[in-house]
């Protein structure tokens, strides 16, 4: 299974305000849409991680290669990818007059931190501090803001800091979902990718397994086992029962 693991920058946008909170931006205000000034991304596994930029407002190139990227994943990991990162990945191909990507799914870090734990925050900085994986990089000559707003006046020691940047929170994001998703629930079935007569992980898709007992539904009972390589969890989708024994099942009627 190819798993793109994912993360782009994006440019602010510019307005007219007269005050520093509650604002209403009307479009008569607004100097400048924002767009994607960069990415990062690697598959699952790999070494490498990649990384493209524009220094102009014309993300056109960026949204191509996203979409290609997203046409040959299974599967694509991105912290705020449903809220953020995919709507407007889509938005700004819609601009560009650029055809959708087929159908991909996401796991999403920062609803399965919400869904599945109580953590004291969910951004991606933290999971990584708490989980005691490589943390984030800081903005170490351009702190904050100012790393976004030097890139826009095309300071290039800025552009050099975001790459960095951008590249360690993608090496960061694999490191946070690999610790998270042995408890993922509704994770995609790695395991259909799978080629062989064996039972596979539907979590990672190892065939490394130990069989744990059996687990029961309303209507069946089937064999359990855990991974040996994520730890996860799983069960066989067919019964233990024969036909006649899940005929004479009873459940309740209310």
């Amino acid at each position: 299974m190819k798993i793109l693991i994912v993360d782009i920058e994006t440019a602010p946008k510019t307005a007219y305000v007269w005050r520093f909170y509650k604002e209403f931006i009307t479009k008569e205000k607004l100097l400048a849409n924002g767009y994607i000034m960069s990415f990062a991304y690697k598959w699952l596994g790999s070494e490498n991680t990649h990384y493209s930029e524009t220094r102009t407002e014309d993300d056109s190139h960026l949204c191509k290669q996203l979409c290609s990227l997203f046409n040959s994943a299974d599967l694509v990991i991105a912290h705020n990818a449903d809220k953020f990162d995919i709507p407007l990945i889509r938005a700004r191909c819609l601009v560009h007059g650029i055809s959708p990507w087929s159908p991909v799914k996401v796991v999403d870090t920062l609803k399965v931190a919400k869904r599945e734990f109580l953590f004291d925050s969910n951004s991606l900085a933290f999971l990584a501090h708490y989980l005691g994986v490589e943390e984030k990089g800081t903005h170490k000559e351009f702190p904050g803001f100012e790393l976004w707003a030097e890139c826009l006046k095309g300071n290039p020691a800025a552009w050099r800091e975001m790459k960095t940047y951008n590249i360690q929170d993608v090496d960061t994001l694999e490191e946070v979902y690999l610790r998270m998703r042995p408890w993922i629930r509704n994770h995609p079935n790695v395991a259909v990718h799978a080629e062989g007569e064996y039972v596979a992980c539907a979590k990672c898709g190892s065939k490394h397994i130990q069989w744990r007992g059996y687990a029961y539904t309303n209507t069946g009972k089937y064999k359990k086992f855990q991974c040996q390589g994520c730890g996860g969890w799983g069960r066989t989708r067919f019964t233990e029962y024969a036909k006649d024994r899940r005929k004479e099942l009873a459940v309740n009627a209310v």
